[in-house]
């Protein structure tokens, strides 16, 4: 039987002088320069990468609260990177076998896709089923049963997506189809370029990847608008929220300070003894400052209630009319 090489006898072969070195995927070369393939130009802008980022990252944070509610169990999900690819190259990384679906995405008529990683996709279920949550996946393909349970973790995934998506692009994303083996769904064509949106996630003590993958269209159909329509997603806090926010606001003590300020010469100040008076400088008509806080809210005037010196508010900071005493 012949002598099996050692990692150092094999690194010793590959060092020989005149073999070729091993190649290595390259993004650029050592002048900076970033590769760009004109036979297929990028169809989403830098700035719509980062906007997509920025949209799916708050999309990350309200479905961990959601889940971790569902799971009674510490979930977390986090935006690794936003990419764009050939849907070739999206099922190259993905694991076999997995949790896939294909999603559909009215009233676009592409479809996208969702892949959950085994070892996230067990614990789940462990997790539904009562269990602990394990960090293990067993090494085969989920079953029929499995991935119905599965599907309900999906569904809110989705719900929450389309409401993250709702104020930019009026899209619902539903379940199309689900596969443990990526190449059996048909998504898009392998040249088709998609947009893959990498999740971080962890559930309990598994942690694993979760890719969204989307059709370019998504975001072509906002047109040069999406860059900015992330950032004007704004909800209007409901009526209960308000009272809320404003019974818990009014028990907040803030400090009000009026100011009134003087010099003095050092000379005056050491020979200062009890009962002088000291000129603050100020006309006595003359409106003081009033902060709350650090922040300048109101002008008034020095006045005394009830034996006790306070000041009368008369204006505020913008000039607006007085506002009692």
């Amino acid at each position: 039987m012949g002598k099996i090489l050692s990692q150092d006898e094999i690194d010793a072969l590959l060092a020989v002088p005149g073999s070729a070195p091993p190649r290595r995927p390259r993004t650029s070369d050592d002048s900076g320069a970033i590769r760009y393939n004109f036979r297929r130009p990028d169809r989403v802008s830098k700035e719509q990468i980062h906007s997509l980022h920025f949209l799916h990252d708050r999309f990350a944070r309200n479905v961990s609260t959601s889940l971790s509610a569902y799971l009674r169990s510490i979930t977390e999900l986090s935006v690794v990177s936003v990419e764009q690819f050939a849907y070739s190259e999206f099922l190259m990384s993905l694991a076999d076998p997995t949790a896939f679906y294909a999603l559909s995405i009215p009233p676009l008529d592409e479809l996208g896709a969702l892949e959950i990683n085994p070892i996230v996709a067990f614990a789940m279920i462990d997790r539904m089923l009562g269990g602990a949550g394990r960090a293990v996946a067993p090494q085969r393909a989920l079953t029929d049963i499995e991935q119905n349970v599965a599907d309900s973790v999906v569904k809110i995934l989705l719900e929450s997506l389309s409401e993250t998506w709702r104020p930019i692009v009026d899209v619902t994303f539903e379940i199309r189809g689900r596969e443990t083996r990526p190449q059996m769904l048909q998504v898009a064509a392998p040249n088709e370029t998609v947009l893959m949106v990498a999740f971080d996630m962890t559930v309990g003590d598994a942690r694993g990847m979760v890719n969204l993958c989307l059709p370019a269209t998504i975001v072509e159909t906002t047109g040069g608008q999406f860059a900015q329509a992330w950032n004007r997603q704004r909800r209007e806090p409901t009526a209960t929220e308000r009272k809320w926010v404003h019974d818990h606001l009014s028990r907040t003590f803030m400090s009000v300070s009026a100011s009134i300020e003087s010099r003095l010469t050092t000379r005056d100040l050491l020979d200062m003894k009890n009962g002088d008076i000291v000129s603050l400088g100020i006309p006595s008509h003359r409106l003081v400052d009033i902060h709350v806080g650090r922040t300048l809210k109101f002008k008034g005037r020095m006045a005394i209630d009830d034996g006790r010196v306070g000041v009368h508010i008369e204006e505020h900071c913008d000039g607006a009319a007085g506002m009692g005493a």
